[in-house]
């Protein structure tokens, strides 16, 4: 039994020790190719996205998105969940149009999670029964992204608006 246990444990560490770890600089490395690889599929991303606001796909749009998803919508209450962020653009969508433009400027990738930051524009122009008057809106944005089954998926999506708050 002293046998197998010795021997066991002896095998043990010879694997240990000829396990290569990366080094620091090997990580910076992978974690900076990863972000870029990251960063074109996620602009990719962010084109459809932006035709799909445009054309009031709102299916499409949340194709985009995780089951779990969080939207921070300025003003409001957070979206959780696919059904909440679809009933809220399905509602706004029938007031009027949305042109919706998306600038990535950064990304920050390790393995399956990213980290977008960037900027963004928003125009809507409402239709004739619209309450809701013709607004811009302009900010910047942070999005965490999980890639899953070789998809990137938004979890987590939160503009922060630029524009100054209306005097009254």
């Amino acid at each position: 039994m002293k046998k197998i246990s010795f021997f066991s444990i002896f095998l043990f560490l010879i694997v240990s020790c000829n396990t290569k770890s990366e080094t620091g600089s090997e990580v910076q490395e992978k974690i900076k190719n990863e972000s870029l690889k990251a960063k074109e599929s996620i602009n990719n991303n962010n084109k459809q996205i932006e035709k799909w606001y445009k054309a009031k796909q709102i299916d499409s749009l949340v194709s985009y998105m995780a089951d779990n998803v969080i939207q921070f919508p300025p003003n409001s209450q957070p979206l959780l969940g696919k059904d909440s962020i679809n009933n809220y653009w399905t509602q706004l969508f029938q007031f009027g149009h949305i042109d919706f433009s998306l600038q990535t400027q950064d990304v920050k990738a390790n393995g399956p999670l990213a980290i977008e930051l960037g900027k963004y524009n928003l125009k809507f122009s409402p239709n004739e029964k619209s309450p809701i008057p013709t607004f811009v809106d302009s900010g910047n944005y942070l999005v965490y992204w999980h890639k899953t089954n070789g998809n990137w998926k938004v979890v987590w999506d939160a503009p922060v608006s630029t524009m100054p708050l209306p005097q009254k």
